[in-house]
């Protein structure tokens, strides 16, 4: 059952009733609500208009895959309650009152960008309310001090991307590093964490370029970048448009650094988009591989049950980890609604089975992200002449 939210224009006094209402729900977290114990009340933020909404599919479609699985395993169901948050952070933040207080959903899923999760975080945790952050990664969304943490994320954060990607980018001791990235929360945040690493670890950025989202031509970016003498790149941007941005722009100054490393959200259209020849340089690191019977089984299910290919293959796989995730916590609280139990079962998983792929104990009361930043249990990843994803080795190697 779905059932989307209504634009609400909110006065001043109104609005901040209820975020008055939402801090002083903290102190309960049980729900209160009577009703069916193992039917949730889920509600799903992102951005089902504006720029970036193949975000919003693969946050709907990757629940809708997992459903199945969780009344068989657990018996739970979902009723769905939508919320658009069209990208931005101001609008999410309506948005998050509305479905917190009004709506009083048991579980809040995205949004899915972090520029509106950052947003709405602070109101999630001060509301009591489970939260499953399945696709938006800067790291400052969760905050490992909290007691109770209500967050819990099942896509890699920035800092530990950041860390197996710094070990491949210094990987030669000679190495010239740059940065390309997004003027969003999500660039900014991947170039201050590889700043940060580079301090640590005493490298040095020599050169660093930032990318307007949705920009057709950054030649003069990417020229500049040449012309510093950078060797070894990371791209941070938000989406596959922007990076065959820039790969094009190299292919056009004939620009080949050793290596251009991006992130997984390449994988957001890149291939139809960019040509052979621009990508033959191209690689990204994972803690999933891509290649393997857990996340191609999981991309086959959609494929089946759609018709077409993922635009983003992870979202999907990160936001079905997520479902799964919150319905063998809400059958071990057996409450749905007792919010409390739910997000103590979560930090308390015993394992984690995603389609074959198995976590033990995968959380902690100071540790509420999924993934690690061990090099050795990343993958290099890289595509075929066909636009293919292949698997090129272990980032620990």
């Amino acid at each position: 059952m779905i059932r989307t939210l209504r634009r609400v224009a909110l006065s001043a006094a109104v609005l901040s009733l209820l975020v008055t209402a939402a801090c002083g729900g903290s102190d309960s977290g049980n729900g209160g609500k009577s009703g069916d114990p193992l039917q949730a009340k889920i509600g799903l933020i992102g951005p089902k208009s504006g720029a970036a909404q193949f975000y919003w599919t693969e946050l709907e479609r990757g629940i809708e895959l997992a459903e199945p699985e969780i009344k068989e395993k657990f018996g739970v169901t979902f009723e769905k309650v939508e919320g658009d948050d069209q990208g931005s952070p101001d609008v999410a933040s309506r948005v998050i009152q509305t479905m917190l207080n009004q709506d009083n959903v048991d579980v809040v899923f995205g949004p899915s960008q972090s520029g509106p999760s950052l947003q709405v975080a602070e109101t999630i945790q001060r509301t009591g309310r489970p939260w499953l952050v399945s696709i938006a990664a800067a790291d400052e969304i969760l905050n490992p001090e909290a007691s109770p943490n209500w967050g819990f994320r099942t896509n890699n954060n920035n800092s530990d991307a950041i860390a197996v990607s710094g070990s491949y980018l210094w990987s030669d001791s000679d190495a010239k590093v740059g940065i390309f990235y997004g003027a969003d929360a999500y660039g900014q945040s991947n170039h201050d964490m590889l700043l940060a690493y580079a301090k640590k670890n005493g490298k040095t950025v020599v050169h660093e370029e930032v990318i307007q989202p949705g920009a057709t031509d950054v030649s003069s970016q990417v020229r500049k970048m040449r012309d510093a003498g950078v060797t070894s790149i990371l791209g941070a941007v938000t989406t596959g448009a922007d990076t065959a941005a820039i790969t094009k722009a190299m292919d056009q100054l004939g620009y080949k650094p050793d290596r251009f490393l991006v992130t997984a959200t390449v994988l957001a259209g890149y291939t139809d988009l960019a040509k052979p020849r621009e990508w033959e340089n191209l690689a990204f690191i994972e803690p999933r591989d891509l290649t393997g019977d857990s996340f191609a089984g999981i991309t086959q299910k959609y494929e089946e049950k759609y018709g077409e290919k993922p635009t983003s293959s992870v979202a999907v796989y990160t936001t079905y980890t997520s479902a799964l995730l919150y319905g063998q916590a809400v059958a071990a609280a057996k409450d749905a609604h007792d919010w409390k139990a739910v997000r103590q079962a979560m930090e308390d998983t015993p394992k984690l089975d995603v389609n074959g792929r198995v976590w033990e104990k995968p959380f902690g009361a100071a540790d509420h992200d999924l993934y690690e930043d061990d090099p050795s249990s990343w993958f290099v990843i890289g595509f075929d002449p066909e636009g293919k994803v292949r698997t090129i080795g272990s980032a620990g190697s």
